[in-house]
């Protein structure tokens, strides 16, 4: 039998999330696919309660935290457009559809989503007022490119990552960065 650890059950819950949604999301489910007993769950977790807890907890500090750090990192603004739009296209567009849905009826959920969603609107904002936007513009700027992310993730499954860089691109097409405009790369 297979041995199994907290971030592989976590890892695996959002693969079951992008294809099964909250409803497929179960202890049984989780276990079959690690090739682990239920009693290994149960060695890392006391029960489902505490996993969505600790679900949350990874999703929001592995996809939300520690991206909008490494952004923080960047100074340059063009290289942190450059790393914000990479980041975008990588997150687990599919898991996070199925958050947001399962938010609509657990309010735990739906926190943690909301806490997410200011704080990638709030760094956005931010990173777009460091390239000389002033704060309603960047703040605009921002809601619209998670407006864009967040419909694009609710519409298409899979989503095409092709389709949503084009997208933000096309948002950002006449953003001055550097003193000059910015220029998407659409194909």
């Amino acid at each position: 039998m297979a041995r199994a650890n907290r971030s592989a059950y976590l890892e695996c819950a959002l693969d079951v999330l992008a294809e099964a949604g909250s409803e497929g999301l179960t202890i049984a489910e989780l276990c079959c696919r690690l090739g682990v007993t239920k009693g290994s769950f149960y060695h890392h977790f006391s029960g489902m309660p505490e996993f969505v807890t600790a679900l949350l907890e990874f999703w929001e500090d592995q996809r939300s935290q520690r991206l909008i750090a490494a952004s923080e990192a960047e100074s340059d603004p063009e290289a942190r457009f450059a790393l914000l739009m990479d980041v975008a296209m990588g997150l687990p567009h599919e898991a996070e559809a199925a958050l947001r849905a399962w938010g609509r009826s657990n309010a735990e959920v739906r926190a943690v989503v909301e806490r997410v969603d200011e704080a990638r609107e709030q760094h956005l904002a931010d990173s777009m007022r460091l390239i000389g936007l002033p704060e309603d513009r960047a703040r605009v700027r921002a809601r619209m490119a998670m407006a864009v992310l967040v419909g694009t993730q609710q519409r298409e499954n899979p989503v095409n990552i092709d389709g949503l860089r084009a997208m933000l691109e096309e948002l950002n097409a006449d953003v001055p960065v550097n003193e000059a405009t910015y220029r998407p790369t659409i194909p």
